[in-house]
């Protein structure tokens, strides 16, 4: 993938956390799957040490959304799947290596109802899990024990039942407790699996 400017920095982590954005270009593509869940599984590839190629990242999406092809806009308007898709890429990933540690999950506004909310940070944490096993394979077995556990409690939130009556405030809490856990605990993978190679620590 390409570098990015400084300077976009910023217009892409907007790009990034913009769940509208990313819900009608799903709705467009007739998506089978959730947008919070395509920034998951981007997110755990990047933090279990994967980089994806321009064709290899745009081949992922497509196999999330279900499509042979990205449906390309016309006009001047409204910038290209395509577009969006490597802005996506570059921001989630220099959010990551951000040392300012602003890395955000890709999750429906406040306002929206409850169940959506708690529906997409089960989807946000399946597409992680995914997209962790997929990169670091063999090495979650060897990864350290807070890792393991890390991942136990990830695969708990996945199921969580979306459905589950539990009071707005109560709920709200819940979400924020639990959308702040995943946040670091995802920081917490990137800093395990991305260790500057001996010869990089040395190079200037």
């Amino acid at each position: 993938m390409s570098g990015i400017d400084d300077n976009d920095t910023q217009r892409l982590q907007e790009v990034v956390y913009d769940f509208d954005l990313w819900t009608d270009l799903h709705s467009r593509h007739s998506a089978i799957n959730h947008p919070s869940e395509l920034h998951g599984l981007l997110a755990g590839e990047l933090a279990a040490g994967e980089r994806l190629s321009s064709e290899r990242w745009e081949n992922l999406a497509l196999e999330h959304l279900g499509c042979d092809n990205l449906q390309e806009e016309q006009g001047d308007e409204q910038a290209s799947p395509r577009a969006l898709l490597h802005a996506f890429y570059a921001a989630t990933l220099a959010a990551l290596q951000s040392e300012a540690m602003d890395f955000q999950l890709l999750l429906p506004p406040e306002q929206a109802p409850l169940n959506q909310r708690l529906e997409a940070v089960s989807n946000w944490v399946r597409g992680f899990l995914e997209g962790m096993a997929r990169a670091a394979g063999d090495g979650l077995s060897r990864a350290p024990d807070d890792i393991r556990e890390l991942v136990r409690d990830f695969v708990a939130i996945s199921q969580v039942d979306s459905d589950a009556d539990d009071g707005e405030d109560d709920g709200d809490r819940d979400i924020e407790e639990i959308s702040e856990y995943i946040r670091v605990g995802v920081l917490n993978v990137f800093a395990e699996f991305n260790h500057p190679k001996p010869d990089q620590e040395t190079l200037h």
